[in-house]
C-alpha cells in the first residue's frame, strides 16, 4: 500500500499520522478545508488537497486512485440537524470509496458507536460504522476512543468563573476511559502501516481509565488550585452550554451524550473488550492543561 488520502487536515490526530507515513515513504494526500495549511502540509513531505469533505466531486477525486484512506466526520456546527449533516458526509465518503481504488479505511468512530442511538453525536458515527461496514471489497478498521482530555481544557471558562470542573457524569468512583490524541493517532497509523485487518473490525483506544475526582485533583494541582468536581444535572447541563453560546442543535446532543457515560452505557463495549491501554496518563496531560489554561487567564 503506497497511496495514502487522509482527512482531518493536520490536527491533533492527523499530524502525527501524516508524519509517520511520510517516514514510512508512503505518498500521503492530506485534505484541508484551510488553503492556509498547505504550506505547513507540505512542509511535512505531504500533498495538500484544498477542498470540502462536503463537496461531492472534490472527495471522489481525492479518494480515485488512493489504496489507503483514514476517515474522520469533522465537528460541523452550521447545521440545525447534527446527525442529518454528519450523514451527508458519510454518505460522501461512500460514494467516493465505491468509485475509487481504496482497498483499506482506517475509520476514526467513538466509544458508544455500538448502540447506535442515545449518545448524542456518536449516533451520527455510528451511522457511519453502518455505511462502511455495508461496502463490498473494502476492509474498515473502526477506531472507538474513549473520552478525550482535549475535552478538559473546554471547562477552563467554569474553573475560572466558578472555581469549579464538571459535567453530567462523573459520580464518586466511577471511572472514565480517558484518551490522549496522540495515543489515538499512535494506534491508527500502526493500522494504517500494517493494513492487516480484514473485513469490518473495530479497536477500542484509552490512554487512561480515572475518576472524574481524580482529573480535577490532578489538573487542580498543575494550576495550583483546589478545585471539585460536580456533577450536573442533565437540565443543569443544558442550561449551562446554551448559555456558554453552544448551539441547540449540539447542546441537547452533547447532554445526551454526557447522560449516557453516567450510565456506563456508553463505555460498557469497551469495558468488556478491555483494551491495552496506551502510555499517555492524566498526570501526562496536566502540563498541557496548565499551559492551557494559563494562557486562558
Amino acid at each position: 500500500m503506497k497511496k495514502y488520502v487522509i482527512t482531518g487536515s493536520i490536527g491533533h490526530i492527523s499530524k502525527p499520522v501524516v508524519e509517520g507515513l511520510v517516514k514510512a515513504g508512503k505518498e500521503v494526500n492530506v485534505i484541508t478545508s484551510d488553503a492556509a495549511k498547505v504550506s505547513a502540509i507540505e512542509a511535512l513531505g505531504a500533498k495538500a488537497l484544498v477542498g470540502s469533505v462536503s463537496d461531492r466531486d472534490f472527495v471522489k477525486r481525492a479518494f480515485r486512485e488512493a489504496d489507503v484512506v483514514y476517515t474522520m466526520i469533522p465537528p460541523i456546527w452550521q447545521t440545525s440537524d447534527w446527525r442529518a449533516a454528519q450523514n451527508e458526509v458519510g454518505r460522501i465518503y461512500i460514494e467516493a470509496l465505491q468509485g475509487s481504488t481504496v482497498k483499506y479505511v482506517v475509520n476514526l468512530s467513538s466509544i458508544g458507536a455500538h448502540l447506535g442511538n442515545g449518545v448524542g453525536p456518536v449516533d451520527g458515527l455510528a451511522d457511519f460504522e453502518k455505511m462502511l461496514n455495508g461496502l463490498p471489497g473494502i476492509q474498515v478498521k473502526h477506531l472507538r476512543p474513549g473520552y478525550f482530555f482535549y475535552n478538559l481544557i473546554t471547562q477552563i471558562g467554569l474553573v475560572n468563573h466558578a472555581g469549579i470542573l464538571g459535567d453530567n457524569f462523573g459520580s464518586e468512583g466511577q471511572k472514565i476511559p480517558l484518551v490522549h490524541t496522540r495515543d489515538i493517532a499512535a494506534v491508527a497509523l500502526e493500522e494504517l502501516l500494517n493494513v492487516s485487518f480484514t473485513g469490518k473490525s473495530f479497536r477500542y483506544i484509552l490512554s487512561d481509565y480515572r475518576t472524574m475526582q481524580d482529573a480535577a485533583r490532578v489538573l487542580g494541582q498543575a494550576i495550583d488550585k483546589n478545585i471539585p468536581w460536580v456533577v450536573f444535572t442533565d437540565e443543569q447541563a443544558l442550561k449551562g452550554a446554551l448559555d456558554a453560546g453552544v448551539p441547540a442543535s449540539h447542546a441537547g446532543p452533547f447532554v445526551e451524550m454526557g447522560a449516557t457515560l453516567r450510565s456506563g452505557r456508553m463505555q460498557e463495549d469497551l469495558e468488556k473488550h478491555a483494551p491495552t491501554p496506551g502510555p499517555t496518563k492524566l498526570e501526562d496531560f496536566a502540563p498541557e492543561f496548565r499551559a492551557a489554561f494559563t494562557a486562558a487567564s
